[in-house]
């Protein structure tokens, strides 16, 4: 018999995640931030600045969290609850080290929620320690500064698949597709039933925009989120709740739908917020993030190791190796990798805004490489970015997301 993780967990996850932790570097990075984990300063903030849950103190709660504790099968956990003021509808869980987690609830999302859509938030969150995705903890591995663009980005694509298994571990635990629905609706726009009338189909038309949107606008930071939109979380529980694995779990739902039916279709609806190169593309724009970090690189006058191993990295090896002997061969390098920026943009500023975004994000990571960068580097990202039709303030959240 199949465990119920096995039944609940999105395939694509499943993949991503041991992709990932055999990534050497990831792998790497992983292990040494879970080395570092100290529980003492996280812990003794809560306990002086939020109300830590007993079952006399808020028993409803507390049954809550057990209930859901349960049905997972994480009884082995020793778990913490805290309750912190903030008008933020919010949750999270905490991974201590050995058995130990802490779940959190803001102030926000108890009055914004009512019991069964608690139920559905305490099993979402408990869901990321039923699947370990603790092993790779996202931000600290990006707080390295130690990933190219490319492995920033597989991480951040992996983080999505975590949330849409977390939610399936959260529908099993209150088994209500309705309140999980709600839940979304009211961290959406603040209001549920029987205000809204729910109908999903006219909801589901809300991905349909974001499609449009991702491949016309310059602005796509959202594309980069950990969390994949919420439109795109309703339809993936919705599609679970039809599947013949929660109907074996739970009895409930049609079970008209395969699992291997259910996860194609959410990759599908993901799949516009991974800004990945199409295969007959990948030369030009190699060549094109190539020219322009290097016009970047040569910006301070210097062309460091660091920066040119960083650009290696960033491009296939070939492409690599026949423009760097150009630039070795004429007195200006600066000014013939700004000329052949500008002839090898051009093809590149009709593709997707999630694939434009990618460049500038690669080309970020290169001009950083050095651990510093002045502001002829930056007049170059905003050149790049105007040429690409990109906001420039997108340098800034690249920045600030790999600090």
């Amino acid at each position: 018999m199949q465990k119920i993780e096995q039944m609940i967990r999105f395939s694509s996850d499943v993949d991503e995640y041991h992709a990932l932790l055999a990534d050497e570097v990831i792998g790497n990075l992983a292990q040494k931030r879970l080395k570092s984990i100290r529980e003492d300063g996280y812990r003794r903030d809560l306990l002086g600045n939020s109300l830590r849950i007993t079952p006399s103190i808020a028993p409803d709660l507390y049954s809550i969290v057990q209930d859901a504790q349960s049905k997972l099968g994480l009884e082995e956990k020793k778990i913490e609850i805290y309750i912190y003021s903030s008008p933020e509808p919010n949750a999270s869980c905490a991974y201590l080290g050995g058995e130990r987690v802490i779940l959190t609830f803001s102030s926000g999302l108890l009055k914004t929620m009512n019991r069964d859509e608690l139920k559905f938030v305490a099993g979402h969150e408990l869901g990321h320690s039923l699947f370990k995705h603790s092993a790779l903890p996202f931000h600290g591995i990006l707080e390295s500064g130690e990933l190219s663009a490319e492995s920033a980005m597989r991480l951040m694509a992996w983080s999505r698949r975590a949330e849409v298994s977390a939610d399936r571990a959260g529908l099993y635990v209150c088994q209500d597709p309705e309140a999980a629905i709600s839940s979304f609706l009211k961290l959406s726009c603040g209001v549920s039933y029987p205000i809204i009338s729910f109908d999903l189909r006219e909801y589901s038309k809300q991905i349909q925009d974001l499609e449009e949107m991702a491949d016309n606008l310059a602005d796509t930071s959202h594309c980069y989120s950990s969390h994949p939109f919420n439109p795109i979380r309703v339809v993936a529980v919705e599609l679970y709740s039809r599947s013949r694995d929660f109907h074996r779990l739970t009895g409930q739902g049609s079970g008209m739908l395969t699992i291997d039916q259910v996860d194609e279709e959410i990759n599908k609806v993901l799949s516009f917020m991974e800004p990945v190169p199409k295969d007959k593309e990948k030369e030009i724009i190699d060549e094109c993030v190539f020219w322009a970090g290097a016009w970047i690189a040569h910006a301070d006058g210097e062309f460091v190791e660091v920066e040119a191993e960083n650009l290696k990295q960033q491009i296939d090896s070939a492409v690599f190796a026949r423009h760097i002997g150009l630039l070795e061969q004429v007195d200006d390098p600066g000014a013939l990798a700004r000329e052949r920026f500008f002839n090898s943009v051009k093809p590149l500023k009709t593709l997707p805004a999630p694939d434009r975004c990618s460049i500038v994000q690669r080309l970020v990571v290169v001009a950083r490489a050095d651990q510093r960068m002045d502001d002829k580097e930056f007049d170059v990202l905003n050149t790049v970015c105007d040429e690409l039709a990109v906001e420039r303030s997108f340098v800034q959240q690249i920045l600030m997301f790999l600090n």
